[in-house]
């Protein structure tokens, strides 16, 4: 009777280079959800009602970075007139501040651009 032994302990080449695919393919995978994850807008624009009309606040990464109840620039407490208004001024605010990367500032003729009438 024959007796041969072997050795099976030690993985063949062939599924070495299967894990070592793998695990760059999931290397992979992992940098490819976090560029996904970095390009995504960090700011969300979010409007409500307040007495004296509508504000709007910034929010980066779910955090309060901007809350504007008034029209920004202009003498008392004066809200937009209309919800649309002060999210296209959010917006713009949010557009400025990835453009600049600092916090913007609005003129009049700006607002009056995005159809906000001044008092």
């Amino acid at each position: 009777m024959l007796n041969v032994t072997t050795n099976n302990s030690r993985p063949s080449r062939a599924n070495l280079v299967r894990k070592g695919l793998l695990v760059v393919l999931f290397g992979l995978a992992v940098l490819t959800a976090y560029l996904i994850y970095q390009r995504q807008n960090p700011y969300k624009v979010q409007v409500f009602a307040t007495k004296s009309g509508w504000g709007y606040t910034i929010l980066n990464r779910g955090k309060l970075f901007i809350n504007q109840p008034t029209i920004p620039g202009q003498p008392g407490l004066v809200g937009f007139a209309t919800e649309a208004e002060a999210r296209r001024v959010g917006e713009r605010v949010v557009w400025k501040i990835q453009q600049d990367k600092a916090l913007p500032t609005l003129t009049n003729d700006e607002l009056r651009q995005l159809g906000v009438k001044i008092p």
